[in-house]
């Protein structure tokens, strides 16, 4: 994939999974929770190997988003996310049965919700299926999120879209071509229990830190002025209290909204975007 639009709409893809998974999860009474991206190279070492049970679901989509995507984990892992939200008090299953299974749907359902809400794509209907993993051939796998917070996991759960769904992710509206097997620069199309030789460009770059700074406003002060200041001065800014607060990465706009606290620590709840073209900059930096 190239540092396109369709680069763009892959990355708010992932970002939207990752955010979606960690507020989900969250909820759920999980403490410190970080969720991150991982490619599809370093997915193929946590694919269920052969003859190891895993856990399927599909999401499958229908009005502006078409296609499916399927969320692939091991039974092992998929028990640590169920358990999560058993009852409090209750003793935790020593197995993966269906009240397990049941459960670690429901939270990923929570997720999917969260997603939803944040990846904003307009007529959307994103729907759960389970996913028989005896039937499952090849899966194009575009990558993972790994989950951890304290005194849990890691769970790494990985995301194999059909080439359909990749291309409303990449063209949003349009439709993939009959037969198309194009997927995301860093996908791989292997068994889920093969490793593959794939380089994941992509996902280096997720990887790579980016400073972010929240905006509040400016000013241009003389040189006497900046030396004149002591405790309890006022500068005051060019920006009405009404006005959003900007996110600066790496020293450019991406994003306004509103200044928010979050367990003791100031954030930003993002209500405008800025459009794809600048945002792309990023990865073309």
């Amino acid at each position: 994939m190239s540092a396109g639009g369709s680069s763009s709409g892959f990355a708010q893809f992932i970002e939207s999974w990752r955010q979606g998974f960690a507020q989900a999860l969250s909820e759920a009474g999980l403490k410190a929770v970080k969720v991150e991206f991982v490619d599809a190279k370093t997915c193929a070492d946590r694919a269920p190997k052969a003859g190891e049970k895993s856990y399927r679901l599909s999401l499958n989509g229908s009005g502006s988003v078409r296609g499916t995507l399927k969320f692939i984990t091991t039974e092992t892992e998929a028990l640590q996310l169920s358990l999560l939200l058993l009852p409090t008090g209750e003793k935790g299953a020593a197995q993966f049965g269906d009240k397990e299974r049941d459960l670690a749907t429901e939270l990923i359902c929570r997720a999917v919700a969260k997603f939803t809400a944040l990846w904003g794509r307009d007529k959307a209907k994103l729907e759960l299926a389970p996913a028989n993993p005896a039937s499952a051939g090849p899966e194009s796998i575009c990558g993972g999120l790994r989950i951890g917070a304290e005194n849990f996991g890691p769970v790494t759960v990985l995301l194999a879209p059909s080439a359909e769904f990749v291309q409303f992710i990449r063209e949003p509206g349009a439709a993939a071509p009959a037969g198309a097997k194009e997927m995301p620069k860093g996908a791989s199309t292997m068994p889920a229990n093969q490793p593959t030789e794939t380089n994941s460009n992509l996902g280096l770059l997720f990887n790579v830190q980016l400073e972010a700074t929240i905006r509040f406003g400016g000013r241009q002060l003389l040189l006497r002025d900046i030396l004149s200041l002591s405790p309890g001065s006022v500068v005051e800014l060019d920006r009405q209290v009404s006005e959003p607060a900007e996110l600066l990465v790496a020293g450019r706009l991406v994003a306004r909204g509103e200044v928010v606290v979050v367990d003791g620590n100031f954030g930003l709840r993002v209500t405008e975007l800025t459009n794809a073209n600048q945002r792309t900059e990023l990865v073309q930096a």
